[in-house]
């Protein structure tokens, strides 16, 4: 499953951030986190072997955002795997159901940038700008 994925990096004193964009909140909150994998590794030269399903809650679409992200580096601290794309599949208010699809990781793997240690609240935004959503989100790297 390879998909276009629309975000730019941004750099933040000594962390690194994230705009994402999307037609959808969904489709933006997506291609966040496909940006925030994208600072560690080049994420295309690998395959997914394996689907995981997560849900996240929050408070508002801030708060969900923050959620969402922090489970996923849950994922790649706790699980070992590198996620490599996102689909939700599910996102209401204050709630969403993404499938991650990852690869365990491996000696084939070029990390590219510092570990994301922790999603920041400092300038998080999720914000509609006419017919695109956008995120952004400061990582401490």
């Amino acid at each position: 499953m390879r998909r276009e994925h629309t975000f730019e990096t941004i750099e933040h004193t000594a962390d690194i951030g994230v705009i994402g964009k999307g037609k959808t909140m969904a489709e933006a909150f997506e291609n966040t986190a496909y940006g925030m994998f994208s600072i560690i590794a080049d994420l295309d030269n690998y395959t997914p072997t394996q689907t995981i399903e997560i849900e996240a809650e929050g408070d508002d679409a801030v708060n969900l955002l923050e959620r969402f992200l922090s489970l996923l580096i849950v994922i790649i601290d706790g699980d070992c795997v590198l996620p490599l794309d996102f689909e939700i599949m599910e996102m209401s208010p204050g709630k969403l159901t993404c499938k991650v699809y990852a690869r365990p990781f491996g000696e084939d793997i070029e990390w590219l940038g510092p570990t994301i240690k922790a999603v920041t609240y400092h300038q998080m935004a999720v914000e509609k700008h006419g017919d695109e959503w956008r995120t952004r989100v400061i990582f401490d790297v």
